[in-house]
């Protein structure tokens, strides 16, 4: 019997999306302690199902993560505009990757 491909149907409304992103804190703001901020305050609304990563990675003082959502969410209104109403502790922010995941 031949290998067969075998593709499994996902409900439109179980489809996600990964998103990669770069958020740099201002000076003097911890990134750690920003990241924990960050994932307690965005919660998106609950019917896009937002999961951060648990652990961020930390290199030159930039916080690198990702999160999943919906595909169904404007991921940018939903994430990337909250993040950067914190002005008094991000300096930038950026996608670095995203995917939606079928």
């Amino acid at each position: 019997m031949a290998d067969e491909a075998v593709v499994v149907a996902v409900p439109e409304e179980e489809e996600r999306r990964m998103v990669s992103i770069m958020v740099k804190p201002c000076d003097g703001v911890d990134a750690e302690g920003l990241y924990a901020k960050i994932k307690e305050t965005i919660v998106s609304q609950p019917e896009y199902k937002l999961k951060w990563d648990d652990a961020c990675k930390i290199e030159d003082g930039k916080i690198y993560t990702s999160f999943t959502i919906a595909t169904a969410a404007d991921f940018d209104e939903e994430v990337m505009e909250v993040i950067e109403y914190m002005e008094g502790e991000v300096a930038s922010q950026l996608v670095t990757y995203q995917v939606a995941m079928e």
